[in-house]
């Protein structure tokens, strides 16, 4: 039998043994029939050692240069101009992103992890922005983090990743409650509540309101609307002297009333979200 063929029907044979479609006994019989005696491992891994067998001098070249720049820009990246600095860190910050673009639906998973690179990198280039003291002035710190936020949230909606929206928007509630704590710094029940209680009912609004044309985008701002639900109580217990017992009691009384929106409205959110 052709050397083709038979990687052909080894590829359907692996495939029905991951698959479950056949016993795991059947599936070895027929491997051992039409495997080639001589090759070892599965037919993926036979073909990436004939990738790096058979691979081009050229590309060897290439990748020992890549890793040998990266390491001489990390180890001397302090030692570089200002704008120099500034220009590798917007094209580190592109070129993450524009990867994971492309990458989308051909290798989700590479993309996921090329956007975090580049997520990465523009979270640790406002050091660099601020000027390496990013406490000094948290009202820049929290606006630059904000802006990151604001680019992770457009690029979550423009590649239809909802973990990347929800991530953008989660990162603008803890902005958001960062300036209400060197802002407002509310003690008080009633202030608590109304500096998120308001936002939550927005973010369902929103939400109910794209459930029809943007599912997706319907379920993150159901999510932020019962995150932002909760806050007032996790902000007490943090930052102010409220009775733990008090706040304890408030939030099971949140528990137990969103639970029951949740069963008497059910019919509603699964077709909104599931």
């Amino acid at each position: 039998m052709e050397q083709e063929k038979r990687t052909i029907i080894v590829k359907e044979i692996e495939h029905w043994q991951r698959s479950k479609l056949l016993p795991d006994h059947y599936c070895d019989f027929l491997l051992n029939l039409y495997r080639d005696p001589e090759a070892s491992g599965t037919v993926l891994q036979q073909e990436r050692r004939r990738k790096i067998v058979e691979s081009n001098p050229l590309h060897w070249l290439l990748l020992i240069g890549s890793i040998g720049l990266f390491c001489y820009v990390g180890l001397h990246f302090s030692l570089f101009p200002p704008l120099l600095q500034i220009g590798i860190f917007l094209a580190v910050v592109a070129a993450a992103h524009g990867a994971s673009a492309y990458f989308r639906n051909r290798k989700p998973l590479l993309s996921y992890g090329l956007f975090g690179i580049g997520a990465g990198a523009l979270l640790a280039g406002g050091a660099l922005l601020l000027g390496g003291d990013a406490s000094a002035d948290w009202a820049a710190a929290a606006f630059y983090i904000a802006c990151c936020a604001v680019i992770w949230i457009a690029f979550g909606v423009a590649l239809r990743v909802p973990w990347i929206h929800l991530c953008g928007w989660i990162v603008l509630m803890f902005v958001y409650s960062v300036a209400v704590n060197r802002i407002v710094a509310p003690e008080g029940w009633v202030a608590l509540e109304l500096c998120w209680l308001p936002l939550s009912g927005v973010f369902g609004w929103i939400g109910w309101l794209l459930s029809r044309r943007a599912k997706q985008s319907g379920a993150v701002f159901l999510i932020l609307a019962c995150l932002l639900w909760f806050v007032p109580e996790s902000y007490a217990f943090a930052f102010t002297e409220q009775p733990l017992v008090v706040t304890q009691s408030i939030m099971l009384a949140k528990v137990a009333g969103l639970g029951a929106a949740a069963f008497a409205l059910r019919k509603l959110w699964t077709e909104w979200v599931v």
